[in-house]
């Protein structure tokens, strides 16, 4: 039997290299970035198509709400009065509420200065009693009062009995009523609707 002996003179290192960028791998290559382009071109216009539609909604509630505010505000002004109007009101107001309160008080007779100071005097002049002397004459609201000087106690009486023939002091109820004596041998008199503070005490 004979052996066959076989030697390799080929070492690796002496093979050739194969080529990193062969023409099938740079296709394929080529292929993926182009798949993953065309996806990414994709998505991006999508989500591009998306916040377009968001933007226009966004626009149209804007323009609604702009919309909304114009007319509010027209509304608003509409219902504004106007300042010049507000004092002329306020003006007639206070005429009005004077004219009622001075209404009520003419109206009124037991109010003795309705009348006036002038037509008191003009009726005391009508009633005057030639033995009454009037010294101080007071007329406060529904108050009136009288001191005076009567040369005797009865002209007072009497003199205050006229008072029916007057517009002011008919039917008036004079609750204080004082006489004294000067020194002159004259009789002092007081006389007032009113009672004296130091007696309602």
């Amino acid at each position: 039997m004979s052996k066959k002996y076989e030697i390799n003179l080929l070492q690796p290192e002496l093979l050739p290299k194969s080529p990193l960028l062969t023409l099938s791998r740079v296709i394929k290559l080529w292929i993926v970035v182009f798949v993953i382009s065309i996806g990414a071109g994709i998505y991006g216009q999508l989500q591009l198509t998306n916040i377009q539609n968001q933007n226009k909604l966004l626009n149209v509630d804007k323009s609604r709400k702009l919309v909304l505010q114009e007319e509010l505000t027209a509304k608003v002004a509409s219902h504004r009065t106007d300042p010049l109007l507000n004092a002329q009101l306020e003006t007639l107001k206070t005429l009005i509420a004077n004219k009622k309160i001075l209404y009520t008080n003419l109206t009124d007779r037991s109010k003795t200065y309705v009348a006036g100071f002038a037509q008191a005097m003009s009726e005391l002049a009508k009633i005057h009693h030639k033995d009454i002397s009037l010294q101080h004459i007071s007329i406060s609201h529904d108050n009136i009062s009288f001191t005076g000087i009567a040369r005797t106690p009865n002209a007072v009486p009497t003199w205050m009995a006229e008072f029916k023939n007057a517009y002011l002091l008919s039917g008036k109820l004079f609750k204080h009523f004082e006489l004294s004596e000067s020194k002159q041998g004259y009789t002092k008199f007081f006389v007032s609707s009113n009672q004296p503070a130091q007696e309602r005490q």
